[in-house]
């Protein structure tokens, strides 16, 4: 038997997350898959093994970690039970690779800044950026051991714009996803490390992201489905930032072009519409 290769997910129990669990899982990947809601991480996982039936051959494993990753005891707990399941000790045997991380956890808010609670806020930064951060602390120096892997930190087109009126913490904290990834992608280059990062930023993805984030009359969307089988497809070419759908990458071609005055007035009136 070859080396099991392993990828976490965070934000598994649906959308992106859930989708990224079905197309790694029919590449050959073994999956821990990890969100705050046990029982619909346990339906991802029954969805998972009908496909088993069909292929009783595949020797493939389904973890499931219930946790909260904006909690710090939450964080803590998750990176230690992954390490307990891929175990750095086989590294050098027949089996586990901890080859993909898939940092897909988040959520938005829309609404004026002073009429969104301060804890829904906080709560958003503590998953969109505190969350995201620490798992990639934690997994990182498991790949370089084991001789690579790719991260992969869902951000958004929000994170490509200067800033996002009337969901101003969500928009932030989605630049930070970018920036952080362009920083440590330079990073890992200039140590000639074996793991690669990249960023996903989709614009709007037919989820259910809208109704958490109270969002009405929202612009349509992709499917999880074309949005993962892009992000699969940047990863192969290592692009830095991956974009799928030509209408959001002109939308950030102008972004990067317009001035900030121009650019802020029309975000404003886009999100107007969804309150």
């Amino acid at each position: 038997m070859g080396k099991r290769k392993w990828a976490v997910i965070t934000g598994a129990s649906s959308g992106i997350g859930e989708e990224f669990a079905h197309q790694l899982y029919d590449m050959g990947y073994s999956l821990i898959l990890t969100a705050q809601t046990p029982e619909r991480l346990k339906a991802v996982k029954a969805g998972l093994l009908k496909k088993k039936r069909r292929r009783p051959d595949r020797d493939i494993r389904v973890e499931l970690i219930a946790a909260d990753i904006g909690e710090a005891a939450g964080m803590k707990r998750l990176a230690d039970t992954i390490e307990s399941i891929i175990r750095p000790s086989d590294f050098t045997g027949e089996t586990n690779l901890p080859a993909i991380l898939i940092n897909s956890a988040g959520f938005g808010a829309v609404g004026d800044f002073s009429d969104i609670g301060i804890e829904k806020q906080e709560a958003m930064v503590d998953v969109n950026v505190k969350g995201l951060m620490y798992l990639t602390y934690r997994v990182l120096p498991l790949m370089e051991k084991a001789g690579g892997g790719r991260i992969l930190n869902v951000a958004s087109s929000a994170g490509l714009f200067p800033g996002g009126p009337h969901m101003s913490v969500y928009y932030a904290s989605k630049s930070f996803v970018v920036s952080f990834t362009n920083g440590l992608r330079q990073e890992l280059r200039e140590k000639h490390s074996p793991v690669r990062v990249s960023a996903l930023c989709p614009g709007p993805v037919n989820t259910a992201f809208n109704a958490r984030a109270n969002v009405r009359n929202a612009l349509p969307g992709i499917s999880p489905k074309h949005c993962v089988k892009a992000a699969i497809n940047g990863m192969k070419k290592d692009r830095a930032v991956i974009i799928p759908g030509l209408s959001i990458k002109a939308a950030a071609s102008g972004a990067k072009l317009l001035p900030v005055g121009l650019i802020l007035p029309m975000v404003s009136h886009q999100q107007k519409k969804k309150i």
